[in-house]
């Protein structure tokens, strides 16, 4: 999508070339805004040099005068440098419908014609096109002072025309731009009538398709994953990305920040492994749902294993914090003085933020844990609750044995992990205190399996 943000920014301050690699950088860009495209795709698909195009990506990535933001930033992934586009929410996964305005890829946008266009052209073509995605009309139209409102405007009336008549000449099978005037006001308007069917003629950008081949390819599996399997994985990426931006408002951007980078690797990790794992699995590529319900599975395992790891973060902080004695001491040798509580507080508030910040993580992955947990045993009892539908005996042995392997594979990883803690953790926090909050959280999960069971028994039996 171009959202606001961007279409500000294009109608401003870009050449033609740099506005075509703006719209490439929108079509190829992941879910964190991250371009996954060579620098030599990327100029053909721009339709530049490669030399031409690393000025403009350096152009992009220098710190602009004023208020304007980076267009690029540069991203270190191993030992390749990608880049993010800047401009706007990363992806459709930060999208708010009830206040973000933004125009659809239109396929004539990534057209030989439009790239061919002078920068007026583009320009108004996007003032079009944006206006006919918001308002989801393919006859739109603007008063003339919108366009040209005065001497600083980008347009003059000359441009104006000169844009009309070349848009007319490269792309009058998509558009035609006419001057007419308001029926009671007499103003002077430009109508914009676009041919039926444009408003759904988009591109649909596959950067993330691209990149979820390429992470299940060089993990193992050299066989091609279909587009029906993809949505079904993609699905499940989704999910836990825009789960935990859902968490993320309100809070800072460090911690928004975090929450994104922890998702993707949760997402990216355990693609990895449902790679690893295809060789042996290739019936799970038959159905589309099985493997994505595969791929949940290894994502609660890694969101569970990294709720147990920000947790003990949290108490390796907290244990620090409370060490006051400690801090006063550094504090006082810095200064060389003794010092007050006041700046005791301010000597300790990059702590305290850092603990914060832990704690709120640990507490977004425990409620996704749960919500995943929950969701599966659920769809257990709701079967059964059913109505007109009278489960036959072996209906009932495969729920309770589905609702056994659940919980058991729970238990089996939480032991795991107090396994790891009691080894491996941070000995200056006590073991009952490492290992509380997993402790507490399988006590939970025990008389939550037990309550389950209990209630799956009743159905049994009524039904």
């Amino acid at each position: 999508m171009i959202y606001e943000e961007t279409y500000q920014y294009l109608l401003r301050n870009v050449s033609s070339t740099e506005f075509d690699t703006c719209l490439y950088a929108l079509l190829h860009s992941d879910w964190d805004g991250i371009i996954q495209s060579p620098l030599h795709m990327m100029a053909r698909g721009v339709g530049t040099t490669e030399k031409y195009l690393r000025q403009i990506i350096h152009k992009f990535t220098v710190p602009p005068q004023g208020s304007l933001k980076k267009v690029f930033v540069p991203v270190h992934q191993g030992e390749d440098v990608f880049y993010k586009f800047n401009l706007g929410p990363s992806s459709n996964l930060g999208y708010n419908r009830k206040t973000d305005r933004y125009c659809k890829k239109y396929r004539f946008f990534y057209s030989a014609a439009f790239k061919a266009l002078t920068i007026h052209g583009k320009r108004l073509l996007l003032m079009g096109a944006f206006r006919m995605s918001v308002l989801k009309s393919e006859e739109v139209l603007f008063d003339y002072h919108e366009i040209v409102p005065d001497s600083r405007s980008p347009f003059t009336r000359q441009r104006l025309l000169d844009a009309v008549a070349a848009i007319h000449d490269a792309l009058g099978h998509i558009v035609t731009i006419s001057f007419a005037s308001r029926a009671f006001s007499k103003k002077e308007v430009l109508v914009f009538t676009f041919t039926e069917g444009v408003l759904e003629d988009y591109k649909e950008n596959r950067a993330e398709r691209i990149l979820l081949r390429r992470t299940i390819f060089n993990s193992g599996y050299l066989g091609h994953i279909n587009d029906s399997v993809c949505r079904e994985l993609e699905r499940v990426g989704k999910y836990i990305f825009r789960s935990f931006l859902q968490e993320a408002t309100n809070i800072s951007h460090d911690i928004q920040k975090e929450l994104q980078k922890l998702a993707r690797f949760v997402y990216s990790h355990s693609l990895k492994k449902f790679g690893q794992a295809l060789p042996a699995n290739k019936q799970l590529l038959l159905v589309p749902k099985q493997a994505s319900a595969y791929l949940s599975k290894i994502m609660y395992n890694e969101a569970l294993e990294q709720m147990v790891k920000y947790a003990h973060q949290a108490e390796s902080i907290k244990s620090l914090l409370e060490r006051g004695h400690f801090h006063r001491n550094i504090s006082e040798k810095a200064l060389r003085r003794e010092v007050n509580d006041l700046e005791m507080d301010e000597h300790i508030e990059p702590i305290l933020r850092k603990y914060h910040q832990a704690d709120f993580i640990r507490h977004v992955l425990n409620d996704w844990c749960e919500t995943w947990l929950i969701s599966r045993v659920k769809t257990v009892t709701d079967e059964f609750r059913a109505e007109g539908k009278r489960k036959s005996t072996e209906d009932k042995q495969v729920a309770a044995e589905y609702m056994a392997r659940i919980r058991n594979d729970t238990y089996v990883q939480l032991d795991r992990l107090l396994t790891l803690l009691l080894q491996f953790g941070n000995h200056a926090v006590a073991p009952d205190v490492r290992n509380f909050p997993l402790t507490k959280k399988k006590e939970t999960l025990q008389s939550y399996f037990a309550i389950q069971k209990e209630r799956l028994d009743v159905l049994s039996i009524s039904s």
